[in-house]
């Protein structure tokens, strides 16, 4: 199977379950290697997660894994927080973290060869988003961007 098409099929699976138990399914990621396939399932709910939390979607994730058999390999399975460092991958994260500090990876290089940008997100809507570097506004669309995360600040 496509790796893609996993990935989608694993979100539409993996999201209904996730939300039953209040959890949010920030990301996942279906990486094989020569030393094992591993698939990653990264949670949040708004009052963070703990191992405990862990456990629990891990034991959820496991028994919908085995019921619906969309990996047809073996492989191990992660489920974690996303971290301080989260990446942004929805329109509702993107609101939700308005005013918090960003790093921006563009697919393509800038007329001035920059693809990095670290700076405060400003506003999100359908179609991209907006953050403020040295006073200046930046927009991008999503289709330009390969990720965005945010930036831990201590």
């Amino acid at each position: 199977m496509e790796q893609s098409k996993l990935v989608d099929d694993l979100n539409k699976e993996l999201t209904p379950a996730l939300e039953e138990m209040g959890l949010e399914l920030v990301d996942l990621e279906y990486l094989g290697s020569p030393a094992g396939n591993i698939l990653r399932v990264f949670i949040d709910r708004p009052e963070g997660v703990d191992l405990d939390v862990c456990a629990l979607a891990s034991e959820k994730v496991s028994l919908i894994m085995d019921e619906r058999d969309l990996i047809d390999s073996a492989f191990t399975l992660e489920v974690s927080s996303p971290g301080a460092e989260r990446p942004l991958k929805k329109l509702k994260d993107y609101k939700r973290f308005i005013g918090s500090k960003v790093a921006v990876k563009t697919i393509m290089r800038s007329p001035e060869g920059r693809r990095k940008y670290t700076g405060k997100l400003i506003e999100a809507d359908q179609s991209g988003f907006a953050i403020e570097l040295d006073e200046m506004k930046i927009e991008f669309e999503y289709e330009e961007v390969q990720s965005v995360r945010l930036v831990l600040e201590i």
